[in-house]
């Protein structure tokens, strides 16, 4: 096949080195960023598996003003001239979530987070949740147990994830097409780990490119913005937003009389009549029960451009259309944010599209965990010391083992989840220590392992056992089983069948596929002691001690008769 015009051997050697320098300081941070992320698509979904109050059946026809009134009452008084947002049942979450702020003693607010089930109006404070299995794997994601820096860390991983990609994309060119379609399974290690490496980097590029740069987009989002307002508008931030958001121009007068104005409820039968073919995916309310009070309804679609907002007056329900930004009247700014949004959370094209992105993002995991065992295999070399081959591969240890030991980690958080009673107090709290003591331990398990095989196809046996153990918890806690929940609530059922799957494949992989070699696969330390006294790369039973060269000196005083 013929190879495509590639780059100069200048040029080559510093982007190959760029992209394997920044590849392998990011690769463990990444591979967490992905494989949580993987799991985060689903979060709301996951939601109603841990927590059994949330398996109801959706309601269109909800009173809206009612629940409002519920956590009003929850909390002594919410704080109605800050913004409150409600977001509508659907099929991702069956319940009505409120978020807003509550007046505190010292004349100050706070921001609170509840959800109402439509069926009961019971209120449950998300801040002190029940469960904690979606939000801590989707707080991963963005590395939020990171105190302060956690959201910007993940911005930059995805910024140097960017270049990555560029950099590889730039220096396989040559040989893109033919490394594509001479994908093999056997011969050097090497060779297999790079050719698999460019050919799923080829495969999920597109996706890769739009995590990379979305997640750069949110995570550096406020250094996106300072220098935008900072040239465009003066350093003045407010007009940045407004050009973004106009709805976010209007003000309210906090001191505006009580009004009598339509329900929430009876206006979003108005907006569902308007906009037939989208549906309502939440309410900004301001100044509610008040005479100049607003709403600001969330309207979207099946389609990445579908999405839009509509800005309305409570008293008389007249839609304010310079402030609305209508799907067929949406401003460049607004689009653009929008169409970001729903790129990185895969919001658009239904359970589809998240499927897929699921998919995606488990093969830019294999992509990362090939890319570090290229990094070891090139450095496996006679040109290094035997310290440098030693320090390459306990580095390699280390980054198998803090990714590797993810897929056990998680089986055992779902785990906790159905074993801490839901009435337990600290409840929370518990299951996280759990989940991060044991994702630590597993980690530290896994130094102790020298073959990156045996690694792989050890916690493969873990994870698989501990994935086969999900369904039948969970059955016996909740009573949820996969054949119950799949006439009634067929989320909770697919939560079930995909550990189960889970586990199926992966004790297939590690008892039947996957062999551990004796010979070949022989850990660096276990080299006899003569190997550390000079370089060497391959296995010693097959060197050959050649005899020591002369020096020239030397020699020619050896044939000289005394």
């Amino acid at each position: 096949m013929k190879k495509l015009k590639g780059l100069g051997v200048k040029n080559y050697n510093v982007l190959f080195h760029t992209h394997t320098v920044a590849g392998i300081v990011i690769s463990f941070a990444l591979f967490v960023i992905f494989y949580a992320g993987a799991f985060s698509l689903f979060r709301h979904e996951v939601a109603q598996w841990e927590n059994p109050d949330m398996r109801q059946p959706v309601q269109e026809d909800i009173n809206l003003d009612l629940a409002l009134q519920k956590v009003d009452s929850a909390y002594g008084g919410l704080n109605y001239h800050q913004n409150t947002t409600i977001r509508l049942p659907g099929d991702e979450s069956p319940v009505v979530y409120v978020y807003g702020a509550v007046n505190k003693t010292d004349s100050t607010t706070e921001r609170m987070a509840a959800y109402v089930s439509p069926e009961t109006m019971m209120v449950q404070d998300v801040r002190k949740p029940l469960t904690t299995v979606s939000d801590t794997i989707y707080f991963l994601h963005y590395f939020r147990q990171i105190p302060v820096i956690g959201l910007y860390l993940s911005g930059f991983v995805a910024l140097f994830f960017l270049f990555a990609i560029v950099t590889g994309l730039l220096i396989h060119w040559q040989n893109l097409l033919t490394k594509f379609y001479a994908f093999v399974k056997e011969g050097e290690w090497k060779s297999i780990w790079t050719n698999a490496h460019t050919v799923l980097g080829v495969i999920g590029l597109p996706f890769q490119l739009i995590y990379a740069i979305t997640g750069s987009f949110f995570g550096l989002l406020i250094l996106i913005l300072l220098p935008a307002a900072f040239l465009l508008y003066n350093g003045d931030q407010e007009k940045l937003v407004n050009k973004v958001n106009p709805a976010a121009a209007l003000t309210v007068d906090e001191n505006a009389p009580d009004y009598n104005h339509f329900t929430l409820t009876e206006l979003a039968a108005q907006v569902r009549q308007k906009y037939p073919e989208h549906h309502l995916g939440s309410i900004l309310v301001r100044n509610y029960g008040k005479e100049d009070a607003l709403a600001f309804w969330r309207i979207d679609g099946e389609g990445i451009l579908s999405a839009g907002n509509l800005a309305m007056r409570l008293k008389d329900g007249i839609v304010m259309e310079q402030y609305s930004i209508v799907p067929e009247k949406r401003n460049y700014s607004y689009s653009v944010v929008d169409f970001i949004t729903k790129l990185h959370f895969a919001s658009f094209g239904g359970y589809t599209m998240r499927v897929i992105y699921f998919i995606l993002s488990m093969i830019t995991c294999f992509m990362i965990i090939s890319g570090v065992l290229i990094w070891r295999e090139a450095r496996n070399h006679s040109k290094y010391t035997f310290k440098q081959r030693l320090f390459h591969h306990r580095v390699t240890k280390v980054y198998l083992a803090i990714c590797l030991s993810m897929f056990p980690a998680f089986a055992i958080i779902f785990l906790a989840n159905k074993l801490m009673p839901l009435d337990m107090t600290g409840r929370t709290i518990l299951v996280n220590q759990i989940f991060f003591s044991s994702w630590l331990g597993l980690t530290i398990i896994g130094l102790f392992w020298n073959k990156y095989a045996q690694q792989n196809r050890n916690y493969l046996i873990i994870g698989g056992f501990l994935a086969l153990l999900i369904p039948v918890l969970n059955g016996i806690v909740t009573g949820g089983w996969i054949w119950d929940m799949w006439l009634t609530y067929h989320w909770v059922a697919y939560v079930d069948i995909f550990w189960l799957a889970a586990g199926i494949t992966s004790l297939y992989l590690s008892l039947f596929v996957l062999k551990v070699k004796q010979e070949s696969d022989r850990p660096i330390e276990k080299l006899p002691v003569e190997a550390k006294t000079q370089p060497t790369g391959a296995p010693i039973a097959k060197r050959k001690l050649s005899k020591p060269k002369l020096e020239p000196q030397l020699a020619m005083n050896k044939n000289t008769p005394s």
